[in-house]
């Protein structure tokens, strides 16, 4: 899986945050993301090298 990093607008305060894959938290106002906001699908269990 690639990982990008990706910057847009928070949602609440408008303030620049960046992130992994469209994933964040913001620093200023503390807003987090919904996992499923993602671009891209989060890996498995079955892919982490300690399955």
């Amino acid at each position: 899986m690639d990982a990008e990093i990706t910057t847009m607008p928070c949602r609440d305060c408008g303030a620049a945050v960046s992130g992994l894959n469209g994933r964040y938290a913001c620093g200023l106002c503390g807003r987090v993301n919904h996992w499923s906001e993602g671009s891209n699908k989060l890996p498995t269990a079955e892919d982490s090298a300690d399955a």
